[in-house]
């Protein structure tokens, strides 16, 4: 069934992931943070919050987390002192490095048994797929 081994994927990946950083101790959700600054830059909670569709709490104490560890750091926006941007910090890079290669790994495991053709076409489909559904 299909959602069911989509739901096998995602759990295998989110596991993969976590394993991957044990040694930066960064956990999943701290890691969809780190992606989302660097694929966008620095933004305040409420975007990261609707992008990654979390609740804007989870997102606080995640970012705090990140805070802690010294991966990011809040600013006070200068159009907008009255709000706060989250900003990544240099060691950030290191860990998105090794994220990026345990992605990878685990990518590359994923598709064993595809061939170059039947992988390019399996992402064209779950991409119409992800888009069919991001509205919802």
């Amino acid at each position: 069934m299909f959602m069911s081994d989509v739901s096998i994927i995602v759990r295998k990946m989110r596991i993969a992931a976590e394993r991957g950083q044990s040694s930066s101790g960064v956990g999943f959700p701290e890691q969809l943070v780190l992606m989302y600054l660097k694929a966008h830059g620095s933004s305040n909670q409420e975007n990261i919050a609707a992008y990654l569709d979390i609740d804007k709490g989870a997102i606080a104490k995640t970012i705090a987390k990140l805070e802690k560890k010294g991966l990011v750091a809040r600013e006070v926006n200068p159009n907008n002192r009255r709000e706060n941007k989250v900003v990544l910090q240099p060691d950030a890079e290191d860990v998105l490095v090794g994220m990026r290669d345990s992605y990878r790994d685990f990518e590359a495991r994923m598709f064993v048994g595809l061939s170059i053709d039947e992988r390019e076409q399996l992402e064209r489909l779950v991409a119409l797929v992800a888009r069919n559904v991001s509205d919802i």
